[in-house]
């Protein structure tokens, strides 16, 4: 009997180390409930919180993104808007169009984002 589980042992060792693949942690992806993912989503928001920049005058800020746009390059807007974790809201991408107190930002998935000047704190090139 000891001979016998002697070659199962050489079996599974021989299945081990040249047929069987581990997927590492990818195997225990589908064990997280909706409450842990959003936990983590929480908690990596929250180590890169942006500080908050001073209020621009809304002169300079519609001077800023109409250079923005007639170079077509890309800004970094802080809104005065507060995330559900009471972080400023950031949006980066390029004004697709100036209407009075409305811009159009064209963000980096495709997508446009419509904007008034005073939901607008602070706005950046971004080089």
């Amino acid at each position: 009997m000891i001979l016998h589980q002697a070659s199962d042992d050489k079996l599974a060792t021989e299945f081990f180390h040249r047929d069987y693949h581990d997927r590492g942690m990818l195997k225990w992806g589908g064990f997280y409930l909706s409450d842990h993912t959003s936990a983590l989503a929480k908690m990596h928001a929250a180590e890169r919180v942006e500080q908050a920049q001073p209020q621009q005058p809304l002169t300079e800020i519609g001077r800023e993104l109409a250079a923005a746009w007639h170079a077509q390059q890309p800004v970094h807007l802080q809104l005065n808007i507060l995330d559900d974790n009471q972080v400023i809201t950031t949006v980066d991408g390029i004004v697709a169009g100036v209407n009075e107190d409305h811009i159009v930002l064209q963000l980096a998935n495709d997508r446009f984002r419509y904007l008034t000047l005073t939901e607008i704190r602070w706005v950046a090139w971004v080089r």
